[in-house]
């Protein structure tokens, strides 16, 4: 059972370090040269209005000294806004929601399709009973790693949208236009966490519990399902964590095959254009999904095993003995 101080540690280092990367991104991109608002208004493309551009300037209030601008948007941040895009003057929580409803169903099923592509991978590369099969399931992570994603983007473009026309290139015909984006994210994803779970699935095929287990004449698919894959995948929770992270930022070059404007695109444009308010919010909700998943892999650790909880609560000890010798010291005096 998680003790209420482990939650509240990881919860507070979390807070931390979003704190720090918004913080550094702030500044990174301040210090970057010209000005973004003159930039929009002389782009002889699309150029920004002179009274958008005005508004603009008077909000972000950039004839302030740069630490008052940063506690500034710091305030709006923690009231829940994000500002202006200063490419269009939008509410940068406008554009990123259109980006995120683009991204959102196509990482949730690569996500599906990375973790059940790579349990296959590593069970049949660990408990196979053909030697050959399980040498051919330890290659495919290795083919999975090397194949850039723009290559195999464009063999089932080919393939399903040119050759067979089983799904559009062009249009957005729901469902079907998420599978091809999210077997390449997949593929691409599925690599080196099938070679995390192989290794650890056959570290915990190995321990002595297993031999324990079948000496009592337990059923080989309980112990493999019940026992083996619950001890061998715990190394395999941050790199899946990370992974999530991965997918919700985005591909640029799978949503621009595919014809895509998600939040990988999206991120792409804004840099391109120098829009900080909008390459901050991105970075700040990048940030906050990469380290809930990873509070939550950390959560799953203590509940797969108890072994970290009793490890905190041993470190804490000591800690906690000498706190306690001093007040006693002290009281005494």
């Amino acid at each position: 059972m998680f003790s209420l101080s482990y939650v509240a540690r990881r919860v507070a280092q979390s807070i931390l370090v979003i704190f720090i990367v918004y913080a550094l991104t702030f500044f990174a991109l301040f210090v970057l040269p010209g000005d973004p608002i003159d930039n929009k208004i002389n782009n002889p493309v699309s150029p920004l209005p002179q009274e958008t551009a005005d508004g603009l300037r008077a909000y972000y209030q950039v004839d302030q000294p740069l630490y008052v601008q940063f506690f500034l948007h710091l305030g709006r941040l923690l009231r829940g806004d994000l500002g202006f895009s200063l490419t269009n003057g939008k509410p940068v929580s406008e554009l990123i929601s259109q980006a995120l409803a683009q991204t959102l169903p196509l990482a949730g099923l690569a996500l599906a399709l990375t973790v059940i592509l790579a349990f296959a991978i590593a069970l049949t590369a660990v408990f196979a009973p053909a030697a050959w099969l399980r040498e051919l399931a330890k290659a495919v992570p290795v083919v999975s790693i090397s194949t850039p994603s723009f290559l195999l983007s464009y063999v089932l473009v080919v393939v399903f949208s040119f050759r067979l026309g089983w799904v559009s290139s062009i249009q957005d015909e729901g469902f079907k236009s998420l599978l091809l984006p999210a077997i390449t994210l997949a593929f691409g994803a599925a690599g080196a966490l099938s070679q995390v779970l192989i290794r650890g699935l056959q570290k915990a095929a190995g321990e002595p519990f297993v031999t324990v287990l079948v000496a009592k004449g337990v059923p080989s698919s309980k112990i493999v399902l019940g026992h083996v894959l619950k001890n061998g995948s715990i190394p395999a929770l941050t790199l899946l964590a990370l992974t999530v992270g991965e997918l919700l930022a985005g591909s640029v070059i799978v949503e621009t095959v595919f014809n895509r404007t998600g939040l990988g695109y999206f991120t792409y444009a804004s840099v391109r254009d120098q829009d900080t308010p909008t390459i901050e919010a991105i970075v700040l909700i990048v940030a906050v999904v990469y380290l809930s998943v990873n509070l939550v892999a950390d959560l799953l650790y203590a509940a797969l095993d108890p072994r970290i909880l009793a490890h905190e609560a041993v470190t804490q000890a000591p800690s906690k003995r000498r706190l306690g010798g001093r007040i006693k010291e002290e009281v005494a005096a």
